[in-house]
């Protein structure tokens, strides 16, 4: 220390133990070593607080040691307080920021021990200081490291444990304790603990994976189930490896549970979904075939548009048949609902349909018979179907329509676009003693078009925000337009469908289906409506 140096007396003699120290205290570089008179005035200087502080022994010995304290900690007394503690408890030990030569800020861990002389009055103080700056930015760095590791396996949903085979005690993560419903901390069990978490028909597995990985060195994977102790059941897959020392000695097994829950919830919703879709893409293709009329020299169009609250399957269908005679018998219809068990009854009234035509049976006769059909077929009561079957005759010039709760179609000829007015009965699944069932026959001659539709072209919003339904007045003033224009049968369907989304807001509430005949692909030329 500078200012304790002395002459060495001359010879060989071997240093004395104070000398000894004093080298030793002068020697070291990693702190500061000094002693402060009873004010705190430094008295030695080594060369551990020249480098820490930068303060040369010149530029300190004889000056207050506050000045290595910011000027808030000076301000509010802290180097007084510490010494006043050291005379009063015998030492005084704490951290703080300290001030360099040149301004700059370093962490330090201070004590400052009390000398007492050999009357046991205080002599000086003793004062140690190590910076540990960088020990601290490690320890935060750590801290930071640790808590983004917690919240990463947090949002993995992934729990870490480690299994000191020799203790047989296993240390659990946090994330672990949450998983198993436990209250999330860092704390060591018996081995047994974690597998009584286990669901009782999986801990054997577990159990023979982790102590078989433990026993050959071999890694383990394993899914089984964990039980909360409110009795909620998680998915976990859980997997791990062991670790050896120096000697290849097992050591530990390090493991980590991750719940799959959600993971597993969502892929069996997505194979439900799948099996879903399947399953409406067959219904689909049962209640919507593609028609075509071969023989016939009528002119079919058809449109389907899902509504979009229920764009998986809906319950309307059509078809159409060429009979041997020239006859051209069409269907439209719609079962009340949405789903497979709906969609399943349109299949099957559209099957019923085709065989009560094929067998030669009249409009009442088909009707009666889709209604027993539906009686005995609908998944519950208040399952009811509307339809609109039609009969064109051999040379094209005659309509047989009979309806069933089902809107009327419209019929364009010329110039004029006019509702089709027919007796209609009721509903399909409505009475359970039935009822007769009546049919029209009009003379359309030979240039027409008809447009038979389910309800969802109609029964949507007028305009967007409006409460009047778009009716089917509207339809047919929309029709009459388009006819008018003299587009095409494609054109005239796409059109409609234009319109009707466009006065929705581009959102229909319910599925819409079309069937047009025409006898030829641009019916009418006309530019006014007529009723």
């Amino acid at each position: 220390m500078a200012q304790e140096r002395t002459t060495q007396p001359g010879g060989r003699r071997a240093p004395t133990a104070a000398e000894e120290f004093r080298l030793l205290v002068e020697g070291v570089k990693d702190y500061a070593i000094f002693l402060l008179d009873r004010g705190g005035h430094v008295m030695t200087w080594n060369a551990g607080a020249e480098r820490i502080k930068q303060y040369a022994a010149e530029e300190m010995l004889g000056h207050h040691f506050s000045r290595f304290y910011p000027p808030e900690d000076r301000a509010a007394n802290v180097p007084g307080r510490a010494l006043e503690t050291a005379a009063r408890e015998g030492r005084f030990e704490g951290y703080g920021w300290r001030v360099r030569k040149d301004g700059s800020r370093f962490f330090a861990h201070v004590t400052i021990t009390a000398l007492y002389d050999e009357r046991g009055d205080l002599h000086a103080f003793a004062k140690v200081t190590q910076d540990i700056t960088a020990q601290r930015e490690a320890e935060r760095l750590l801290r930071e490291r640790e808590q983004q590791l917690a919240e990463a396996q947090a949002i993995a949903q992934l729990g870490g444990f480690e299994w000191d085979v020799a203790t047989d005690q296993v240390t659990w993560s946090p994330e672990l304790c949450r998983i198993c419903g436990l209250e999330p901390r860092t704390f060591t069990s018996p081995f047994q603990l974690l597998l009584d978490c286990m669901h009782p028909d999986d801990r054997p597995l577990v159990e023979a994976a982790i102590r078989q990985a433990a026993s050959t060195g071999t890694t383990f994977g394993v899914e089984h189930r964990a039980v909360r102790p409110n009795g909620e059941l998680r998915q976990l897959f859980s997997r791990g490896r062991v670790a050896r020392d120096e000697q290849g000695r097992l050591r530990r097994l390090t493991g980590v549970c991750q719940d799959v829950t959600e993971q597993r919830e969502g892929e069996r919703q997505l194979a439900e979904a799948h099996a879903q879709a399947e399953l409406s893409r067959q219904l689909q293709s049962g209640l919507l075939p593609v028609l075509s009329l071969p023989e016939s020299p009528l002119v079919v169009r058809t449109r389907y548009l899902a509504g979009q609250e229920r764009a998986l399957l809906g319950a309307d269908f059509f078809d159409a048949l060429e009979l041997h005679d020239g006859t051209v018998a069409t269907l439209i219809g719609d079962v009340s609902g949405h789903g497979p068990r709906e969609a399943a009854v349109g299949v099957a009234l559209r099957a019923a349909w085709r065989a009560l035509i094929l067998a030669g049976h009249g409009p009442r006769d088909v009707l009666d018979g889709l209604d027993k059909m539906l009686m005995t077929n609908r998944p519950s009561e208040e399952v009811f179907a509307t339809v609109c079957c039609l009969w064109v005759s051999p040379d094209c010039r005659r309509l047989t329509v009979a309806l069933a709760g089902h809107p009327p179609p419209l019929l364009a000829r010329g110039e004029h676009v006019d509702v089709v007015e027919v007796a209609s009965g009721p509903a399909l699944g409505i009475l359970d003693q039935g009822y007769s069932w009546e049919a029209d026959v009009l003379e359309v001659g030979d240039d027409w078009a008809l447009l038979c539709y389910t309800d969802g072209l109609i029964e949507g919003l007028r305009a967007p925000g409006s409460v009047e339904r778009f009716g089917i007045e509207a339809l047919c003033d929309a029709t009459a337009k388009l006819v008018g224009a003299r587009v095409d049968l494609d054109t005239l369907l796409d059109g409609l469908l234009e319109v009707v989304l466009e006065a929705n807001g581009q959102d229909l509430s319910d599925d819409i289906a079309m069937l047009c005949l025409a006898t030829s692909g641009r019916p009418g030329s006309a530019r006014k409506r007529g009723r």
